[in-house]
């Protein structure tokens, strides 16, 4: 009687354990798998699979501008440092003149690293935006995950393998 009861809990425990079957919307840690909703995992770049909500799509298509256009200013801010750090640092040039060697100084760099390091900070507005907007349309998504108000219920069966589920939404 004690193997029979003992098999009977061991056979109901993973049924209890994979019953739960979510499709709630989770960001994911790298590109390939950015999001994750229930067992699928999607790229940034799908996002419109994912999105069902309308308004949940909008904060994504604000969230995918605003990342974009951090990305160029950030881009742009970098070259200009870039090169501001490169001319600072070969500022002394060396020129001959009728054979005799001259040291001449160019201008330096610290003007273009101050213009790249100021485009930089008109970027990070844009990334905070963009993060606040992703934040927003995982959270609308998972508030009212579908465009169809009216509620279903059912009820489905799974036979695979060696086991049998039973999946009741709601």
């Amino acid at each position: 009687m004690k193997k029979l009861l003992s098999i009977l809990l061991l056979s109901i425990f993973p049924l209890m354990v994979f019953a739960q079957q979510t499709d709630s919307l989770k960001l994911g840690k790298s590109n390939r798998e950015f999001f994750i909703k229930g067992d699928q995992k999607f790229r940034f770049s799908e996002y419109r699979k994912v999105f069902t909500n309308p308004e949940a799509l909008g904060y994504m298509k604000k969230s995918n501008t605003n990342g974009t256009m951090a990305q160029v200013f950030g881009a742009i801010g970098g070259g200009l440092i870039g090169f501001g750090l490169v001319k600072e640092i070969t500022k002394t040039k060396t020129v001959y003149y009728n054979g005799v060697a001259v040291k001449e100084k160019q201008k330096g760099g610290w003007g273009l690293i101050g213009a790249g390091l100021g485009a930089i900070g008109i970027g990070i507005p844009f990334a905070i935006s963009s993060g606040k907007n992703l934040k927003k349309a995982v959270d609308t998504q998972n508030r009212n995950p579908g465009t169809d108000e009216r509620k279903t219920t059912s009820y489905r069966l799974d036979l695979s393998g060696n086991s049998i589920g039973l999946t009741y939404q709601f």
